[in-house]
């Protein structure tokens, strides 16, 4: 157990890991840092210090001698719950995420060998959520007081109250953009699992909202079906990476395998509240729009499948067309354009189809740049939907 002396008015980071190796270099990566960072290899160690000490983020190793990371993390929750959880860990399998997601409520999950930069980024933001939070907190404190005398207020206190009702719905817009950019980092630990894919997910995410602003859903819907593009392909967490990776083409075997994918992203959402509206439209983002054998899992048809799964199909499709593979290179709009016309009402939904190839022909080659990355700032702000 050791510590980093700094000025103590600085907010406190414990690593947690059984290798003292790791532990002395991620001292020294956070020395220049205004942070207070602590360090202990085990579970107890790093109760103890969380009992003692004042500390707002723990970072923590999954594979360690007794309590392993994912229980202690729930541990963590359960006794400092206001303390930001992170998992810093080699290990990548499904029930380690899922365990994490469900019993530690974690906040991001890292992989070893970490990028230097992501991590001190992810610790900062972290941060920053922690002092979000905190303030929301005395906010919440100051509006309940403020309510239980409300009947003795003037004029003057009720301006105060809607002042800080304002206050709150920054607040509020802040806490959504953080829970919408962990989405999105899970989803870029799914991508990196195949280089070919890095960013793939972000940007079926952003031609689904796209297509879905051009069908005149609503905000809530656009919002909604960017999350479940991000997730669509949470499931490849459980497929081998050989089969991920392969350059060539998947034998009928590997197939069956890779097509398990969309079941495996429904199990691991289904148990996380906050994701549970995703669920059905990544389960059924493979489906076939005529309900023929070629779709999966349920070989659903036309209005059976979740209109958020015609949308994220479309997209999926135009975002593997246009993007460069180990077997082929991307394909130009044009063409994409003339595959997803000539597959409509028997792949896709036509009037989602249709969408596509509206913004497409209007915005032309523009379409996969200004396309390229989701503008949470603007969304939240609601300025996003009259651009």
């Amino acid at each position: 157990m050791s510590l980093q002396r700094v000025a103590p008015d600085k907010p406190g980071v414990l690593f947690v890991d059984d290798e003292v190796n790791i532990l002395k270099a991620l001292v020294r990566l956070f020395r220049q840092e205004p942070v207070r960072v602590y360090t202990a290899s085990s579970a107890n160690e790093a109760l103890a210090l969380l009992g003692g000490e004042s500390i707002q983020v723990v970072v923590s190793d999954q594979r360690m001698p007794g309590v392993p990371g994912v229980k202690l993390l729930a541990q963590v929750r359960e006794h400092f719950p206001e303390v930001v959880r992170i998992m810093l860990t080699g290990y990548t399998e499904i029930d380690v995420a899922v365990e994490a997601i469900n019993h530690g409520e974690i906040y991001r999950m890292l992989t070893k060998p970490w990028d230097d930069q992501e991590l001190r980024a992810t610790i900062r933001q972290a941060l920053d959520d922690w002092s979000m939070r905190n303030e929301i907190r005395r906010l919440n404190h100051v509006t309940q007081a403020q309510n239980a005398a409300l009947q003795d207020l003037n004029a003057s206190l009720e301006r105060n109250v809607e002042e800080r009702t304002r206050e709150l719905h920054r607040k509020n817009q802040e806490l959504r953009k953080a829970y919408i950019s962990t989405v999105r980092a899970l989803s870029e630990a799914v991508d990196a699992k195949d280089p070919y894919t890095r960013g793939h997910s972000e940007r079926v995410g952003v031609y689904a909202s796209r297509i879905a602003r051009e069908l005149r859903c609503k905000p809530d819907f656009i919002e909604r079906i960017y999350l479940a593009g991000l997730l669509h392909d949470i499931g490849k967490i459980g497929i081998p990476d050989a089969i991920i990776g392969k350059p060539s083409a998947l034998t009928p075997e590997e197939y069956a395998v890779m097509k398990r994918h969309p079941e495996i992203g429904a199990r691991i959402l289904e148990p996380v509240d906050f994701l549970a509206d995703v669920v059905a439209c990544v389960r059924h983002h493979h489906e076939w729009y005529d309900g023929s054998s070629r779709g999966y899992p349920d070989r659903l048809s036309a209005s059976a499948i979740p209109y958020p799964s015609r949308i994220i199909l479309v997209a999926d499709t135009v975002e593997a067309m246009t993007s460069d593979r180990p077997y082929r290179k991307a394909l130009p709009l044009e063409r994409v354009v003339e595959e997803i016309s000539s597959f409509r009402t028997t792949q896709f939904d036509p009037d989602v189809a249709d969408a596509f190839i509206r913004v497409a022909e209007r915005e032309e080659d523009t379409f996969l740049e200004t396309a390229s990355k989701f503008d949470i700032e603007a969304f939240v702000a609601g300025d996003w939907e009259s651009r």
